[in-house]
């Protein structure tokens, strides 16, 4: 596990995200998923409209958790079914 003060690694994409030089707000990166895979996960679907900004963006987080997720078991369920053994 990286030192939290120098940056963390994204659970989804494995890379180390440097937050040396973080700046609040919209672009912000914000542990434990980087900014590039919470759009790539998000993309297509609702995003919450009520709430603080910091609220929506934890809840657009857990969608782009939940989504990878999915995209890994639908990965490894065509895998089992149509892997040449």
């Amino acid at each position: 596990m990286s030192d939290s003060k120098a940056g963390f690694t994204c659970v989804i994409c494995q890379r180390f995200i440097c937050t040396r030089w973080n700046m609040p707000g919209r672009v912000s990166q914000i542990e434990p998923v980087c900014t590039g895979c919470e759009g790539q996960y998000t993309q297509g679907i609702g995003k919450p409209t009520d709430g603080s900004f910091r609220d929506r963006r934890n809840v657009i987080r857990g969608f782009s958790l939940a989504e990878a997720l999915h995209d890994e078991a639908a990965r490894q369920n065509w895998s089992k079914r149509h892997a040449i053994a």
